[in-house]
This record gives C-alpha cells, sequence and structure tokens, in this order.
C-alpha cells in the first residue's frame, strides 16, 4: 500500500484535503479496507477509483460504499492505472477531495445502453443547479470542470457527449472510456456501490484552486492518404479504403503482412482525421477475419484519413508538465486519461519506466482508456485530463 497526501498549511494541523492511494490488495475486502485507511478524512467531497478489472466484483463495491457512506465515490474499470508510483497493474488507485476546497457532485447519464435525450439533459441541469446552490454557501470555488467516465463496449461515447455538451459549454469535459485490460468484453463504471456495465457517470467538480485542462498528442498527419468507402459506423468498423479491403489497405501502408497486424502495430502506426482545423488520432482496435477493422472512435463513410507519424512520445510529455508547472505552478494532482495504445507504444519503445517515473514525479492518479474524451471530442491515443495547483 502506497500513500500520498498534498497538506493544506492553511487547514489545522494533519488535515488533508487531497488524498492519493494505490491497493494491490488480492482480496476485494481488503483492498477496499486499504484504501479507506488512507483515502478517507473529514469533509470528503469526492473519491475517485480506477480499478483492475479483478476488482470489479460486487464484495468490492459493496465494502466500498460502506466504507464511504456519506461520500461520493465515483469509478471505472481500466487497462492499466497510474498511482503514487507511477504505472501499476492489477491494482485500484484513487484519490480523495475534501472541503472546503473542493466541492463535487455525480449522476449516473446513462444505465443499461440505453440514451434518452430528455433524461440526460434534466440530469446535467439538476447537477449544475444543486452545484451552484452549495457554491452558494461556499464562496470561492471559482473554478469548475467536468468529469466523464463510460463504458467502451457500448460505443456510446460521442452520443452521450453531444447530448450534455450545449449544457456544459462553458466547462471543461475531460474524461475516459472503461477499459477492461485489452479483453475487449466487459467494462464499467462506478457509482453508489454497485458496477455498472454499459453506463455513463458524470462528476462536476468545483475548487478554489487553479486548473488546467490538457491535451496532449504526438502523433501528426503524414501525406499518405486513404478514404473510408466501406464502414458500419453503429460498430465503428471500416469494411474498405479506397474500394479495398481494408485490412489489406492498411497493411500495406505500414508495410506489415495482414497476419503481423497486433495492437503493438496499431499503437505505432495510427490514422488521423482533421476536422476544425484540428488533427484527431482514430486508432484501430482490431483486425477482423472478415477483412475488416475495428476502430476505438467514430467512424464513417467518406472520411480522408492519414496515416499518422509520431514525435518522441516521452519528449512530449515533459513538455507537457513543463508548461503546466509554468501555469499553475506544481502540479497537486493531476487527473489523467491515457491511451492505452500510449502505454503499448511505450513498452516497445522501452521507455515506459521512464514515463512512469514522470506520472509518479508530477503526482498523476488516473488510467489506461480506451478513448479519451476531450470536449465533445472523442479521441485516441492522447494523454488528457486536468491538472491541479496548490492553495489559492
Amino acid at each position: 500500500m502506497v500513500e500520498e497526501d498534498d497538506r493544506n498549511d492553511g487547514q489545522a494541523k494533519g488535515m488533508t484535503c487531497l488524498r492519493r492511494a494505490v491497493t494491490h490488495a488480492a482480496d476485494p475486502v481488503e483492498a477496499a479496507r486499504e484504501l479507506h485507511r488512507v483515502l478517507a478524512g473529514p469533509e470528503m467531497a469526492l473519491v475517485l477509483l480506477f480499478c483492475s478489472p479483478e476488482y470489479a466484483t460486487a464484495e468490492f463495491a459493496r465494502e466500498i460504499q460502506r466504507l464511504f457512506a456519506g461520500s461520493c465515490v465515483v469509478g471505472c474499470t481500466t487497462a492499466g492505472e497510474i498511482g503514487p508510483e507511477g504505472y501499476q497493474e492489477n491494482s485500484v488507485t484513487g484519490v480523495s477531495f475534501a472541503r472546503p476546497e473542493f466541492e463535487a457532485l455525480a449522476a449516473l447519464l446513462v444505465e443499461g445502453g440505453e440514451i434518452e435525450m430528455g433524461r440526460c439533459g434534466e440530469t446535467v441541469a439538476h447537477l449544475r443547479a444543486e452545484l451552484a446552490r452549495r457554491l452558494a454557501q461556499q464562496p470561492g470555488l471559482a473554478h469548475q470542470f467536468a468529469l466523464l467516465l463510460i463504458d467502451s463496449t457500448s460505443r456510446r461515447e460521442e452520443e452521450v457527449a453531444s447530448l450534455i455538451g450545449s449544457a456544459l459549454s462553458d466547462l471543461p469535459v475531460l474524461g475516459g472510456s472503461a477499459g477492461d485490460a485489452l479483453r475487449f468484453e466487459r467494462t464499467s463504471v462506478l457509482l453508489d456501490g454497485r458496477f455498472h456495465p454499459e453506463a455513463a457517470i458524470l462528476v462536476l467538480v468545483a475548487t478554489s484552486r487553479p486548473v488546467h485542462a490538457f491535451r496532449n498528442q504526438h502523433f501528426v498527419s503524414s501525406d499518405r492518404k486513404m478514404v473510408v468507402t466501406g464502414a458500419e459506423p453503429a460498430r465503428r468498423l471500416v469494411t474498405e479504403f479506397d474500394a479495398e479491403p481494408a485490412v489489406e489497405v492498411y497493411a500495406r501502408l505500414v508495410g506489415c503482412p495482414v497476419d503481423e497486424l497486433t495492437p503493438m502495430i496499431f499503437a505505432t502506426h495510427p490514422l488521423v482525421v482533421r476536422l476544425g482545423g484540428a488533427e484527431y488520432v482514430r486508432s484501430i482496435q482490431k483486425a477482423n477475419p472478415d477483412g475488416s477493422l475495428s476502430f476505438y472512435c467514430a467512424i464513417d463513410e467518406g472520411l480522408v484519413l492519414t496515416l499518422a507519424e509520431g514525435h518522441d512520445l516521452l519528449t512530449r510529455m515533459e513538455g507537457l508538465f513543463s508548461d503546466l508547472r509554468q501555469r499553475i505552478g506544481p502540479p497537486q494532482l493531476v487527473i489523467g486519461f491515457e491511451c492505452v495504445l500510449n502505454r503499448l507504444e511505450a513498452e516497445r519503445n522501452q521507455i515506459k519506466h521512464r514515463l512512469s517515473r514522470l506520472h509518479a514525479a508530477n503526482n498523476v492518479t488516473g488510467f489506461a482508456s480506451y478513448g479519451e474524451q476531450w470536449g465533445l471530442m472523442h479521441v485516441n491515443q492522447t494523454f488528457t485530463g486536468i491538472a491541479i495547483g496548490g492553495s489559492p
């Protein structure tokens, strides 16, 4: 068990407003208790937990609910965790936020894969109204942001983002798609003492501390283009590029035999689409026996995609943290959503240990995701999140 906290000199001695922890306890009940021993404190506004899929059990959820009774506890399953020691596997990492420097609310936007426009709008409006009511009694919490944690297997990230976008247009919206350790079978989100499949959770956070939202992407487009001429958007499938089987065109462009396409190849050779003057990665999840390609993000016929060229991942990440320090000072917490393909690339290039140390040095708590949320955009192969500075 590892713990790390951020002490606010303006509060009473021994009181902490940010506490971070990680557990590797095999027993789910003991894991919940280890987390509680570190994360619990007076006036907790929010507890975030990022869980290896092995912990997505009723026993763990019930014990967490019992121990943190009265607090808002939110989480999701992952494809790898980030905690006080950097990259983690088969663990639960977490962070708690305490009043008076933080206030937070959370609610399910989607459950059971059912998306109702009216219900989503009402939920967001209710959360904003309740947060405004609380902030009227807690002056000084001037900075707000929203977190979106969403199941990935239902492929509804873009739809959910579009439904909540107008209601949250004045706030940075960050988040990640839940993972399941690259099994692509079952992911879930955690709220109210239960893991919910095919669901989405919205969290609104207000703080007196400086914050900065970021999206760090190390891929840019090349001159090797292809047009999607066959697709099944609901399934995020591309069947054809340039009127040829998608998998054959892609394999030819990257110079790899079709039968040797692996997640590692997809991680180092993603595709890029240009939207609204900006470039966004469209990452491939897997090659299918029928010659199609499954993507992590929305895809449709007519899109022009280019094979991406990667810049040095480690250098880009070092630059990001340097920029964050200039903007808000040394980050006391970074809530980070990092595409699992970035982690695979780091392994291939043998820089994973250096990236892990960089995360630890900058107080990152987060997880390896199946896609990241940046405003209304569901994106891939980024490190996206919110950095929180010291006490004002």
